[in-house]
Protein backbone atom coordinates (compact mmCIF):
# COMPACT_ATOMS: atom_id res chain seq x y z
CA UNK A 1 0.00 0.00 0.00
CA UNK A 2 2.87 2.57 1.07
CA UNK A 3 4.77 1.50 -2.24
CA UNK A 4 1.56 2.06 -3.92
CA UNK A 5 0.79 5.89 -2.57
CA UNK A 6 4.10 6.51 -3.54
CA UNK A 7 4.17 5.83 -6.93
CA UNK A 8 1.02 7.63 -7.36
CA UNK A 9 2.75 10.42 -5.43
CA UNK A 10 5.42 10.31 -8.13
CA UNK A 11 2.95 10.15 -11.11
CA UNK A 12 0.86 12.77 -9.73
CA UNK A 13 3.95 15.39 -9.23
CA UNK A 14 4.82 14.42 -13.07
CA UNK A 15 1.68 15.67 -13.90
CA UNK A 16 1.70 18.72 -12.14
CA UNK A 17 5.30 19.72 -13.53
CA UNK A 18 4.08 19.26 -16.92
CA UNK A 19 0.85 21.35 -16.41
CA UNK A 20 3.31 23.98 -15.41
CA UNK A 21 5.41 23.63 -18.27
CA UNK A 22 2.15 23.91 -20.24
CA UNK A 23 1.43 27.16 -18.48
CA UNK A 24 4.78 28.69 -18.67
CA UNK A 25 4.32 28.31 -22.77
CA UNK A 26 1.42 31.19 -22.44
CA UNK A 27 4.62 33.74 -22.26
CA UNK A 28 5.80 32.52 -25.19
CA UNK A 29 3.55 34.49 -27.65
CA UNK A 30 3.17 36.15 -31.17
CA UNK A 31 -0.11 38.11 -31.47
CA UNK A 32 -1.37 37.56 -35.14
CA UNK A 33 -4.40 39.95 -36.78
CA UNK A 34 -7.11 37.07 -36.72
CA UNK A 35 -6.46 37.13 -33.24
CA UNK A 36 -5.13 33.90 -32.56
CA UNK A 37 -1.44 34.24 -31.33
CA UNK A 38 1.41 31.67 -32.44
CA UNK A 39 2.19 29.87 -28.97
CA UNK A 40 4.80 26.41 -27.68
CA UNK A 41 1.59 25.80 -25.74
CA UNK A 42 0.58 23.29 -27.91
CA UNK A 43 3.80 21.30 -28.43
CA UNK A 44 3.62 21.20 -24.20
CA UNK A 45 0.31 19.69 -25.15
CA UNK A 46 1.25 17.39 -27.76
CA UNK A 47 4.18 16.11 -25.97
CA UNK A 48 1.84 15.59 -22.78
CA UNK A 49 0.12 13.07 -24.54
CA UNK A 50 3.36 11.25 -26.74
CA UNK A 51 5.26 11.32 -23.14
CA UNK A 52 2.51 10.09 -20.44
CA UNK A 53 0.03 8.22 -22.25
CA UNK A 54 -3.63 9.09 -22.75
CA UNK A 55 -5.03 9.75 -19.24
CA UNK A 56 -2.24 11.24 -17.77
CA UNK A 57 -1.25 13.27 -20.63
CA UNK A 58 -4.86 14.59 -20.76
CA UNK A 59 -4.59 15.31 -16.63
CA UNK A 60 -1.72 17.21 -17.40
CA UNK A 61 -2.97 19.88 -19.60
CA UNK A 62 -7.16 19.57 -17.93
CA UNK A 63 -5.14 20.64 -14.73
CA UNK A 64 -3.88 23.47 -17.05
CA UNK A 65 -7.09 24.45 -17.93
CA UNK A 66 -8.30 24.34 -14.94
CA UNK A 67 -5.79 26.98 -13.50
CA UNK A 68 -6.89 29.30 -16.67
CA UNK A 69 -10.64 28.80 -15.75
CA UNK A 70 -9.95 29.96 -12.23
CA UNK A 71 -8.48 33.06 -13.54
CA UNK A 72 -3.94 31.84 -12.91
CA UNK A 73 -3.09 33.94 -16.01
CA UNK A 74 -1.95 30.97 -18.43
CA UNK A 75 -3.66 31.09 -21.56
CA UNK A 76 -1.66 32.57 -23.87
CA UNK A 77 -0.95 36.22 -23.76
CA UNK A 78 -1.25 35.67 -19.89
CA UNK A 79 -4.87 35.90 -19.82
CA UNK A 80 -7.88 33.86 -17.88
CA UNK A 81 -11.19 32.93 -17.18
CA UNK A 82 -13.97 30.98 -18.53
CA UNK A 83 -14.39 33.77 -21.62
CA UNK A 84 -11.33 32.93 -22.49
CA UNK A 85 -12.21 29.20 -23.25
CA UNK A 86 -15.99 30.03 -24.55
CA UNK A 87 -14.72 32.67 -26.38
CA UNK A 88 -12.67 32.58 -30.36
CA UNK A 89 -9.99 30.78 -29.42
CA UNK A 90 -11.48 28.35 -26.77
CA UNK A 91 -11.36 25.64 -29.32
CA UNK A 92 -8.43 25.54 -29.52
CA UNK A 93 -7.46 24.91 -25.64
CA UNK A 94 -10.22 21.90 -25.94
CA UNK A 95 -8.39 20.74 -28.83
CA UNK A 96 -5.08 21.03 -26.99
CA UNK A 97 -6.93 18.59 -23.76
CA UNK A 98 -8.37 16.14 -26.90
CA UNK A 99 -5.11 16.32 -28.94
CA UNK A 100 -3.26 14.33 -25.56
CA UNK A 101 -6.07 12.30 -25.04
CA UNK A 102 -5.58 11.24 -28.08
CA UNK A 103 -2.10 10.77 -28.57
CA UNK A 104 -1.72 9.02 -25.61
CA UNK A 105 -4.06 6.63 -26.66
CA UNK A 106 -2.09 5.76 -30.22
CA UNK A 107 1.25 5.65 -28.61
CA UNK A 108 0.70 4.16 -25.22
CA UNK A 109 2.28 4.15 -21.80
CA UNK A 110 6.10 4.77 -21.95
CA UNK A 111 7.92 1.73 -21.54
CA UNK A 112 11.68 1.37 -20.22
CA UNK A 113 12.22 -1.12 -23.42
CA UNK A 114 10.66 0.97 -25.87
CA UNK A 115 14.73 1.41 -27.37
CA UNK A 116 14.53 -2.22 -28.74
CA UNK A 117 11.47 -0.89 -31.05
CA UNK A 118 13.22 2.16 -32.76
CA UNK A 119 11.54 2.30 -35.75
CA UNK A 120 8.16 1.11 -34.92
CA UNK A 121 8.04 3.53 -32.17
CA UNK A 122 9.10 6.47 -34.56
CA UNK A 123 6.40 5.99 -36.69
CA UNK A 124 3.48 5.26 -33.89
CA UNK A 125 4.81 8.50 -32.08
CA UNK A 126 5.07 10.18 -35.13
CA UNK A 127 1.17 9.05 -36.32
CA UNK A 128 0.17 10.39 -32.42
CA UNK A 129 1.91 13.68 -32.63
CA UNK A 130 0.34 14.04 -36.18
CA UNK A 131 -3.37 13.45 -34.88
CA UNK A 132 -2.91 15.73 -31.63
CA UNK A 133 -2.17 18.21 -33.95
CA UNK A 134 -5.08 17.75 -36.23
CA UNK A 135 -7.44 17.61 -33.71
CA UNK A 136 -6.33 21.15 -32.42
CA UNK A 137 -7.52 22.34 -36.02
CA UNK A 138 -10.51 20.61 -36.14
CA UNK A 139 -12.16 21.39 -32.79
CA UNK A 140 -10.26 24.97 -32.55
CA UNK A 141 -11.29 26.70 -36.44
CA UNK A 142 -15.47 25.34 -36.72
CA UNK A 143 -15.07 26.88 -33.47
CA UNK A 144 -13.85 30.27 -34.03
CA UNK A 145 -16.12 30.14 -37.32
CA UNK A 146 -19.41 29.79 -34.78
CA UNK A 147 -18.37 32.47 -32.02
CA UNK A 148 -17.58 35.00 -34.94
CA UNK A 149 -20.36 34.45 -36.37
CA UNK A 150 -22.39 34.53 -33.16
CA UNK A 151 -20.92 38.10 -33.01
CA UNK A 152 -21.94 39.14 -36.11
CA UNK A 153 -18.58 38.41 -37.70
CA UNK A 154 -19.38 35.44 -40.26
CA UNK A 155 -15.88 34.52 -42.12
CA UNK A 156 -15.98 32.32 -45.12
CA UNK A 157 -14.09 28.68 -44.88
CA UNK A 158 -11.04 30.61 -46.62
CA UNK A 159 -10.84 33.61 -44.15
CA UNK A 160 -11.13 31.84 -41.18
CA UNK A 161 -8.04 29.24 -42.45
CA UNK A 162 -6.48 32.30 -43.35
CA UNK A 163 -6.35 33.71 -39.77
CA UNK A 164 -6.30 30.13 -37.66
CA UNK A 165 -4.37 28.45 -40.24
CA UNK A 166 -2.20 28.99 -42.64
CA UNK A 167 0.03 31.60 -40.40
CA UNK A 168 0.58 28.06 -38.41
CA UNK A 169 1.69 25.45 -40.81
CA UNK A 170 5.33 26.38 -40.70
CA UNK A 171 5.56 26.25 -37.18
CA UNK A 172 3.22 23.34 -36.45
CA UNK A 173 5.41 21.40 -39.10
CA UNK A 174 8.34 22.69 -36.98
CA UNK A 175 7.00 21.45 -33.74
CA UNK A 176 5.96 18.33 -35.18
CA UNK A 177 9.81 17.71 -35.96
CA UNK A 178 10.88 18.27 -32.63
CA UNK A 179 8.07 16.60 -30.68
CA UNK A 180 9.29 12.81 -32.42
CA UNK A 181 13.17 12.65 -31.30
CA UNK A 182 11.86 14.55 -28.13
CA UNK A 183 9.20 11.40 -27.13
CA UNK A 184 11.32 8.58 -28.41
CA UNK A 185 14.46 10.26 -25.90
CA UNK A 186 12.04 11.20 -22.91
CA UNK A 187 9.81 8.05 -22.60
CA UNK A 188 12.15 5.35 -21.88
CA UNK A 189 13.49 7.58 -19.08
CA UNK A 190 9.98 8.59 -17.42
CA UNK A 191 8.83 4.98 -17.73
CA UNK A 192 11.58 4.19 -15.10
CA UNK A 193 10.18 6.83 -12.73
CA UNK A 194 6.40 6.27 -13.39
CA UNK A 195 6.07 2.35 -14.32
CA UNK A 196 8.92 1.07 -12.72
CA UNK A 197 6.80 -2.35 -12.25
CA UNK A 198 8.50 -3.26 -15.81
CA UNK A 199 11.15 -4.34 -13.59
CA UNK A 200 11.57 -7.74 -15.25
CA UNK A 201 11.43 -6.08 -18.73
CA UNK A 202 14.29 -3.79 -17.76
CA UNK A 203 15.70 -7.19 -16.42
CA UNK A 204 15.65 -8.75 -20.28
CA UNK A 205 16.51 -5.26 -21.76
CA UNK A 206 19.75 -4.50 -19.88
CA UNK A 207 20.77 -8.22 -20.38
CA UNK A 208 20.18 -7.48 -24.20
CA UNK A 209 22.27 -5.01 -23.98
CA UNK A 210 25.18 -6.45 -22.22
CA UNK A 211 25.26 -9.61 -24.68
CA UNK A 212 25.07 -6.89 -27.95
CA UNK A 213 28.32 -5.07 -26.04
CA UNK A 214 30.12 -8.52 -25.82
CA UNK A 215 29.84 -9.36 -29.33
Amino acid sequence: MQYTTKLNLVRSTFTAMFAALICIGSFISIPLPGGVPITIQNLFAVLAGLLFGGIQGAGAVGLFLILGTLGVPVFSGGTSGMPILVGPTGGFLWGYFVGALVAGIIVGTPRITEKKHTVKMAIRIAAASLAAFAIQYLIGIPWFMHIMASKGNSLSLAKALSYTLTPFIPGDLTKFCVSIPLAMVLRPVLARYLYPNDAKEAEEFIAELKKQKER
